[in-house]
Protein backbone atom coordinates (compact mmCIF):
# COMPACT_ATOMS: atom_id res chain seq x y z
CA UNK A 1 0.00 0.00 0.00
CA UNK A 2 1.32 3.41 -0.94
CA UNK A 3 -0.94 5.47 1.31
CA UNK A 4 -2.61 4.36 4.48
CA UNK A 5 -3.93 5.91 7.64
CA UNK A 6 -2.39 5.53 11.09
CA UNK A 7 -3.16 2.21 12.76
CA UNK A 8 -3.97 2.24 16.46
CA UNK A 9 -3.06 -0.95 18.35
CA UNK A 10 -4.83 -1.66 21.63
CA UNK A 11 -5.05 -4.61 23.99
CA UNK A 12 -7.98 -6.90 23.29
CA UNK A 13 -8.41 -7.58 27.00
CA UNK A 14 -6.85 -6.67 30.32
CA UNK A 15 -6.30 -10.20 31.57
CA UNK A 16 -2.77 -10.98 32.68
CA UNK A 17 -0.94 -13.85 31.02
CA UNK A 18 -0.76 -16.78 33.47
CA UNK A 19 2.72 -17.30 34.86
CA UNK A 20 4.40 -20.40 33.50
CA UNK A 21 5.95 -22.90 35.90
CA UNK A 22 9.71 -23.27 36.08
CA UNK A 23 11.32 -25.75 33.66
CA UNK A 24 11.81 -29.15 35.29
CA UNK A 25 12.57 -32.75 34.41
CA UNK A 26 9.92 -34.85 32.70
CA UNK A 27 8.01 -31.98 31.08
CA UNK A 28 6.46 -32.71 27.68
CA UNK A 29 8.06 -30.63 24.95
CA UNK A 30 5.88 -28.68 22.52
CA UNK A 31 6.31 -28.11 18.78
CA UNK A 32 7.94 -25.67 18.39
CA UNK A 33 9.49 -25.71 21.84
CA UNK A 34 10.25 -21.98 22.08
CA UNK A 35 11.45 -18.78 20.46
CA UNK A 36 14.36 -16.36 20.63
CA UNK A 37 13.76 -12.77 21.75
CA UNK A 38 16.57 -10.27 22.35
CA UNK A 39 19.10 -13.06 21.90
CA UNK A 40 17.53 -15.11 24.73
CA UNK A 41 15.81 -18.48 24.40
CA UNK A 42 12.24 -18.56 25.75
CA UNK A 43 10.55 -21.98 26.07
CA UNK A 44 6.84 -22.25 25.34
CA UNK A 45 5.86 -24.65 28.10
CA UNK A 46 7.89 -23.34 31.05
CA UNK A 47 9.91 -20.37 32.28
CA UNK A 48 13.66 -19.94 32.77
CA UNK A 49 15.16 -18.14 35.75
CA UNK A 50 18.57 -16.49 35.93
CA UNK A 51 20.87 -18.93 37.70
CA UNK A 52 24.35 -18.24 39.08
CA UNK A 53 26.44 -20.92 37.43
CA UNK A 54 29.09 -21.54 40.09
CA UNK A 55 26.57 -21.64 42.94
CA UNK A 56 24.32 -23.99 40.98
CA UNK A 57 27.18 -26.39 40.22
CA UNK A 58 28.55 -26.39 43.79
CA UNK A 59 29.00 -29.98 45.00
CA UNK A 60 27.92 -31.45 41.66
CA UNK A 61 29.48 -34.20 39.54
CA UNK A 62 28.67 -33.44 35.89
CA UNK A 63 29.24 -36.07 33.21
CA UNK A 64 29.07 -34.75 29.64
CA UNK A 65 28.83 -37.75 27.32
CA UNK A 66 28.77 -37.50 23.54
CA UNK A 67 30.13 -35.58 20.61
CA UNK A 68 31.96 -32.29 20.14
CA UNK A 69 28.75 -30.25 20.48
CA UNK A 70 28.61 -31.24 24.16
CA UNK A 71 32.38 -30.70 24.44
CA UNK A 72 31.55 -27.06 23.69
CA UNK A 73 29.79 -27.04 27.07
CA UNK A 74 33.02 -28.14 28.73
CA UNK A 75 34.87 -25.26 27.10
CA UNK A 76 32.09 -22.83 28.07
CA UNK A 77 32.23 -23.94 31.73
CA UNK A 78 36.01 -23.50 31.85
CA UNK A 79 35.70 -20.02 30.34
CA UNK A 80 32.83 -18.93 32.61
CA UNK A 81 34.14 -20.27 35.96
CA UNK A 82 37.67 -18.98 36.49
CA UNK A 83 38.24 -21.27 39.49
CA UNK A 84 37.62 -24.36 37.33
CA UNK A 85 40.97 -25.97 36.54
CA UNK A 86 41.73 -28.60 33.90
CA UNK A 87 43.38 -31.86 34.97
CA UNK A 88 45.82 -33.56 32.57
CA UNK A 89 44.68 -37.16 32.12
CA UNK A 90 47.67 -38.00 29.88
CA UNK A 91 45.64 -38.75 26.78
CA UNK A 92 46.32 -37.37 23.31
CA UNK A 93 44.30 -35.61 20.62
CA UNK A 94 41.38 -33.19 20.63
CA UNK A 95 38.96 -35.99 21.52
CA UNK A 96 40.75 -36.92 24.72
CA UNK A 97 38.80 -37.44 27.93
CA UNK A 98 38.58 -34.07 29.71
CA UNK A 99 38.28 -33.33 33.43
CA UNK A 100 37.94 -29.97 35.18
CA UNK A 101 37.61 -29.45 38.94
CA UNK A 102 36.96 -26.60 41.36
CA UNK A 103 38.32 -27.78 44.71
CA UNK A 104 36.82 -24.89 46.69
CA UNK A 105 33.29 -25.46 45.42
CA UNK A 106 33.68 -29.23 44.97
CA UNK A 107 32.70 -29.09 41.28
CA UNK A 108 33.72 -31.99 39.05
CA UNK A 109 32.97 -31.80 35.31
CA UNK A 110 34.00 -34.49 32.81
CA UNK A 111 33.59 -34.85 29.06
CA UNK A 112 33.94 -38.19 27.31
CA UNK A 113 33.41 -38.96 23.64
CA UNK A 114 30.87 -41.58 22.61
CA UNK A 115 31.88 -44.83 20.93
CA UNK A 116 31.99 -45.49 17.20
CA UNK A 117 31.06 -44.10 14.76
CA UNK A 118 33.40 -41.11 15.06
CA UNK A 119 33.85 -39.20 11.81
CA UNK A 120 36.32 -36.38 11.26
CA UNK A 121 39.86 -35.40 10.41
CA UNK A 122 41.12 -35.25 14.01
CA UNK A 123 43.43 -37.94 15.34
CA UNK A 124 42.42 -39.62 18.57
CA UNK A 125 43.38 -42.55 20.77
CA UNK A 126 41.23 -45.68 20.50
CA UNK A 127 42.47 -47.13 23.80
CA UNK A 128 39.80 -45.53 25.98
CA UNK A 129 36.85 -45.63 23.56
CA UNK A 130 33.77 -46.76 25.43
CA UNK A 131 30.08 -46.94 24.62
CA UNK A 132 27.93 -44.47 26.56
CA UNK A 133 25.72 -47.29 27.87
CA UNK A 134 28.75 -48.85 29.54
CA UNK A 135 29.79 -45.52 31.06
CA UNK A 136 26.30 -45.11 32.51
CA UNK A 137 26.33 -48.67 33.89
CA UNK A 138 29.51 -48.01 35.88
CA UNK A 139 28.13 -44.72 37.26
CA UNK A 140 26.76 -45.14 40.78
CA UNK A 141 24.64 -42.01 40.69
CA UNK A 142 23.10 -39.94 43.50
CA UNK A 143 21.34 -36.59 43.93
CA UNK A 144 24.44 -34.54 43.05
CA UNK A 145 25.28 -36.56 39.93
CA UNK A 146 24.14 -35.15 36.58
CA UNK A 147 24.54 -36.86 33.20
CA UNK A 148 24.12 -34.96 29.93
CA UNK A 149 23.98 -37.12 26.79
CA UNK A 150 24.36 -35.89 23.22
CA UNK A 151 24.22 -38.25 20.23
CA UNK A 152 23.57 -37.72 16.54
CA UNK A 153 26.02 -35.84 14.34
CA UNK A 154 28.39 -38.77 13.71
CA UNK A 155 25.49 -41.14 13.02
CA UNK A 156 23.98 -39.14 10.15
CA UNK A 157 25.79 -40.91 7.28
CA UNK A 158 24.66 -44.35 8.45
CA UNK A 159 21.32 -46.20 8.24
CA UNK A 160 18.84 -44.95 10.84
CA UNK A 161 18.70 -48.35 12.57
CA UNK A 162 22.33 -47.88 13.71
CA UNK A 163 21.31 -44.73 15.59
CA UNK A 164 18.08 -46.24 16.95
CA UNK A 165 19.89 -49.31 18.30
CA UNK A 166 22.47 -47.11 20.03
CA UNK A 167 19.81 -44.85 21.58
CA UNK A 168 17.81 -47.88 22.77
CA UNK A 169 20.95 -49.23 24.49
CA UNK A 170 21.50 -45.84 26.17
CA UNK A 171 17.82 -45.74 27.16
CA UNK A 172 18.09 -49.15 28.85
CA UNK A 173 21.26 -48.04 30.68
CA UNK A 174 19.48 -44.86 31.89
CA UNK A 175 16.55 -47.02 33.07
CA UNK A 176 18.94 -49.17 35.11
CA UNK A 177 20.63 -46.07 36.53
CA UNK A 178 17.32 -44.51 37.62
CA UNK A 179 16.23 -47.81 39.20
CA UNK A 180 19.32 -48.05 41.40
CA UNK A 181 19.59 -44.30 41.98
CA UNK A 182 16.32 -42.40 41.32
CA UNK A 183 17.81 -39.08 42.48
CA UNK A 184 20.30 -38.96 39.60
CA UNK A 185 19.56 -36.24 37.03
CA UNK A 186 19.73 -37.28 33.36
CA UNK A 187 19.44 -34.76 30.54
CA UNK A 188 19.30 -35.40 26.80
CA UNK A 189 20.70 -32.66 24.57
CA UNK A 190 19.22 -32.86 21.08
CA UNK A 191 21.30 -32.30 17.94
CA UNK A 192 22.24 -28.89 16.57
CA UNK A 193 21.41 -28.03 12.98
CA UNK A 194 24.52 -27.73 10.84
CA UNK A 195 25.96 -26.20 7.66
CA UNK A 196 23.83 -26.52 4.53
CA UNK A 197 26.74 -26.88 2.10
CA UNK A 198 28.91 -29.52 3.78
CA UNK A 199 28.56 -33.03 2.27
CA UNK A 200 24.78 -32.69 2.29
CA UNK A 201 24.03 -36.21 1.05
CA UNK A 202 25.58 -37.70 4.20
CA UNK A 203 25.35 -34.98 6.84
CA UNK A 204 22.34 -32.81 5.99
CA UNK A 205 19.70 -31.85 8.53
CA UNK A 206 17.26 -34.19 6.77
CA UNK A 207 19.04 -37.10 8.48
CA UNK A 208 19.45 -35.10 11.70
CA UNK A 209 15.74 -34.31 11.92
CA UNK A 210 14.77 -38.00 11.75
CA UNK A 211 17.25 -38.75 14.55
CA UNK A 212 15.97 -35.79 16.58
CA UNK A 213 12.40 -37.15 16.40
CA UNK A 214 13.60 -40.67 17.23
CA UNK A 215 15.55 -39.77 20.38
CA UNK A 216 12.69 -37.65 21.76
CA UNK A 217 10.25 -40.50 21.13
CA UNK A 218 12.49 -43.14 22.74
CA UNK A 219 13.09 -41.15 25.95
CA UNK A 220 9.53 -39.85 26.44
CA UNK A 221 8.72 -42.55 29.03
CA UNK A 222 11.57 -41.57 31.40
CA UNK A 223 11.78 -38.61 33.77
CA UNK A 224 14.68 -36.94 31.97
CA UNK A 225 15.22 -33.37 30.83
CA UNK A 226 15.26 -32.58 27.12
CA UNK A 227 17.30 -29.62 25.89
CA UNK A 228 15.82 -28.89 22.48
CA UNK A 229 19.03 -27.72 20.81
CA UNK A 230 17.40 -28.47 17.43
CA UNK A 231 14.69 -25.83 17.80
CA UNK A 232 17.12 -23.47 19.55
CA UNK A 233 19.67 -23.52 16.73
CA UNK A 234 16.87 -23.14 14.16
CA UNK A 235 15.55 -20.11 16.03
CA UNK A 236 19.04 -18.58 16.22
CA UNK A 237 19.63 -19.42 12.55
CA UNK A 238 23.13 -20.68 13.24
CA UNK A 239 23.51 -23.31 10.46
CA UNK A 240 26.71 -24.37 12.21
CA UNK A 241 27.37 -27.70 13.90
CA UNK A 242 29.34 -25.74 16.52
CA UNK A 243 27.16 -22.69 17.24
CA UNK A 244 28.52 -19.45 18.77
CA UNK A 245 29.13 -19.09 22.50
CA UNK A 246 25.92 -17.13 23.15
CA UNK A 247 23.87 -20.05 21.78
CA UNK A 248 25.82 -22.56 23.88
CA UNK A 249 25.23 -20.27 26.87
CA UNK A 250 21.47 -20.42 26.34
CA UNK A 251 21.60 -24.23 26.11
CA UNK A 252 23.49 -24.29 29.42
CA UNK A 253 20.96 -21.90 30.98
CA UNK A 254 18.21 -24.48 30.32
CA UNK A 255 20.51 -27.12 31.86
CA UNK A 256 21.07 -25.01 35.00
CA UNK A 257 17.32 -24.50 35.41
CA UNK A 258 16.82 -28.28 35.30
CA UNK A 259 19.33 -29.02 38.07
CA UNK A 260 18.89 -26.00 40.41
Amino acid sequence: MENFNAISVSKCNKETVPRKEKCKLGMTSTIPSGHVWKNTWNPVSCSLATVKMRECLRGKFIYLLGDSTIRQWMEYFKTSINTLKSVDLHESGKLQHQLAVDLDSNINIQWQKHGYPLIGSLTYSVKEIENIARVIDRTGGEKNTVLVISLGQHFRPFPIDVFIRRVLNVHKAVQRLLLRSPDTVVIIKAENIREMNNDVERFSDFHGYIQYLAIKDIFQDLSVGIIDAWDMTIAYGTNNVHPPQYVVGNQINVFLNYIC
